[in-house]
């Protein structure tokens, strides 16, 4: 559903995570990590959209180590949507991503995207 410019590093830079590649240096990470992403859907399967990432909003908020998790419809667009989600380490987001309801909802979403959207992994900067 995203792309990321860290698909053109080398494989042992990066891991699948089913939804594109996260680079090594935020699986890595012992402190927080960060991501921001914007999609589109399609128009004719935006309520098919809204019953996926309804289902995995809860369950992802109750994993270990999420911070935050949040979805944004885009005022004006309703197939547009952002998404930012906080992880306590790389190895909290790992275990996000593994899990298999994750992985049925990436196959589901796939199917209802409007072209590439974009995604960007973060590390939150600290005061």
């Amino acid at each position: 559903m995203t792309t990321n410019d860290s698909r053109r590093a080398t494989p042992e830079a990066t891991v699948d995570a089913s939804e594109g590649p996260i680079p090594h240096s935020i699986l890595a990470s012992t402190t927080p990590v960060a991501f921001y992403g914007y999609s589109r859907v399609k128009k004719e399967r935006l309520e098919d959209f809204l019953r996926e990432i309804r289902a995995v909003i809860g369950l992802i908020r109750e994993e270990t180590g999420c911070e935050e998790y949040t979805v944004g419809a885009t005022e004006g667009d309703a197939c547009a949507f952002t998404f930012y989600e906080r992880w306590s380490t790389g190895a909290d987001l790992l275990a996000h991503v593994s899990q298999p309801f994750m992985h049925k909802y990436f196959a589901a979403v796939a199917e209802l995207s409007d072209g590439e959207g974009v995604s960007r992994w973060m590390k939150p900067i600290a005061a």
